[in-house]
């Protein structure tokens, strides 16, 4: 197994982007960020899925973006980053190279296609919305998260003790669910998905509501394979769902 850990330093447009290369193969494995998150991801993720993809050959590049961590330049937000990935995967300069993005990340790499060189995409809980509001959860997962609770101790605890509005999560249980919103990113996302000539995997989890709103856009995707994580959260914070997550990606790269 390479364990192999080197820091890494590509320019971009004239200005040098910052990131860490894992491992070294024929194959690449760049991770896309996203928000201001820097390359180490959000509890070290990104550390993580970045060893996990070197043990398994690969050689995985995290990275910067402009404006952000440690490179130059100014942040453009992630639908102007689209030279900075493209740079990123360059440097890697692999035969093949697999793109991995989270959020924005993922909303980053799905816009911009077949332009970086990338073979396939792996897009977990990508954003689909426009603007930075943050999405709430459907009625259809709070009624799940609700039945979730109805087996945990802790939350009848938590009943007993007062500290849940009884009232608010029988309007969860009785609410019809509502249609989605269609945004223009949304539009734009589907309309790229569907061009990308490679695979496609969206990891989805089920407690986290910018994967339940980009699930409505299901529907008009042409062909993508669909990973989905019971309980998990927007940033896979329990262990068995980075697991899953490794599981479901072993599945698609063989």
């Amino acid at each position: 197994m390479d364990r192999l850990i080197r820091p890494l330093v590509f320019d971009c447009e004239g200005d040098s982007l910052a990131g860490v290369l894992h491992g070294s193969g024929e194959r690449g494995f760049l991770i896309v960020s996203g928000g201001l998150q820097t390359r180490a991801g959000p509890h070290r993720l990104f550390v993580e899925l970045a060893e996990a993809m070197a043990a398994r050959g690969f050689a995985a590049l995290r990275f910067d973006r402009r404006g952000v961590g440690d490179s130059d330049g100014d942040d453009a937000g992630f639908e102007g980053s689209s030279a900075d990935i493209a740079c990123a995967a360059a440097a890697l300069g692999g035969q093949s190279t697999v793109g991995f993005g989270l959020c924005d990340g993922a909303a980053a790499l799905a816009l911009l296609g077949a332009d970086a060189g990338l073979t396939d995409l792996i897009l977990l809980n990508p954003w689909s919305i426009d603007g930075l509001q943050a999405p709430e959860l459907s009625p259809t997962a709070r009624r799940q998260r609700l039945v979730q609770r109805l087996f945990s101790p802790a939350a009848w605890r938590r009943l007993l003790a007062g500290g849940v509005n009884v009232r608010h999560s029988i309007g969860d249980v009785l609410a019809r669910p509502s249609a989605p919103s269609t945004s223009a990113l949304a539009n734009r996302i589907v309309e790229s998905v569907n061009a990308f000539p490679g695979r496609i995997l969206l990891v989805l989890s089920s407690n986290d509501a910018t994967a339940q709103h980009f699930a409505a856009l299901l529907p008009r995707l042409n062909s993508v394979a669909i990973a989905r994580l019971p309980g998990a959260d927007h940033t896979l914070t329990r262990e068995q769902d980075f697991s899953a997550m490794l599981a479901a990606m072993d599945s698609f790269l063989r």
